[in-house]
């Protein structure tokens, strides 16, 4: 992932939902469940003990997500 700029889309029905191919999921709490904004990578099992988070703001969290994802 180091080379690669990684582009957030929008989910067209949920306003609080965005993703990223590779990546995984960024949600908020009115998405997804309280606390803040989660990350939900997708290289992780999609359960809720790997959901990463709460974060307090979008932003936080997509730094979060693409700063692991270059790790992978």
């Amino acid at each position: 992932m180091t080379d690669k700029s990684i582009i957030w889309e929008q989910d067209g029905i949920d306003s609080g939902w965005f993703f990223a191919k590779d990546v995984g999921s960024v949600q908020s709490n009115v998405s997804y469940r309280s606390g803040g904004w989660w990350f939900l990578a997708q290289w992780l099992p999609d359960t809720e003990e790997h959901d990463i988070g709460p974060f307090k703001t979008k932003v936080a969290a997509i730094a979060e997500a693409e700063r692991l994802a270059a790790l992978q």
